[in-house]
């Protein structure tokens, strides 16, 4: 079996970005971890989990900021809702309450 072609992406602070590194884009300041890197005729393309999008290696630096792991979020119901609301025990902002079933209009 051939081995995989390894590709080097550089950041704009001169440190190598691998699959793992946590970087931040620089025109936005969004922090994500590297899930992927690709190379085409363009140049390099590095893959960020919080956007899924690609950005050019030279738009990104690695940073020692640490990532806190996402909480797998849960759809609730209406009833749920209302429940937790009640009882006082979240933060209403907290939830995307198109996720919870039942009524509303649409169109």
């Amino acid at each position: 079996m051939a081995e995989a072609e390894v590709i080097t992406a550089v950041g704009r602070n001169n440190k190598p970005i691998n699959v793992g590194n946590v970087v931040k884009y620089v025109n936005t300041d969004t922090i994500s971890r590297v899930s992927e890197i690709k190379e085409d005729e363009q140049g390099v393309w590095v893959l960020l989990e919080a956007t899924n999008l690609w950005y050019r290696d030279e738009t990104l630096e690695v940073t020692h900021i640490e990532l806190k792991e996402k909480k797998e979020e849960k759809e609730l119901t209406a009833k749920e809702m209302e429940e937790l609301i009640r009882r006082g025990k979240e933060d209403v902002a907290a939830f995307d309450l198109s996720k919870t079933t039942g009524g509303g209009a649409g169109g």
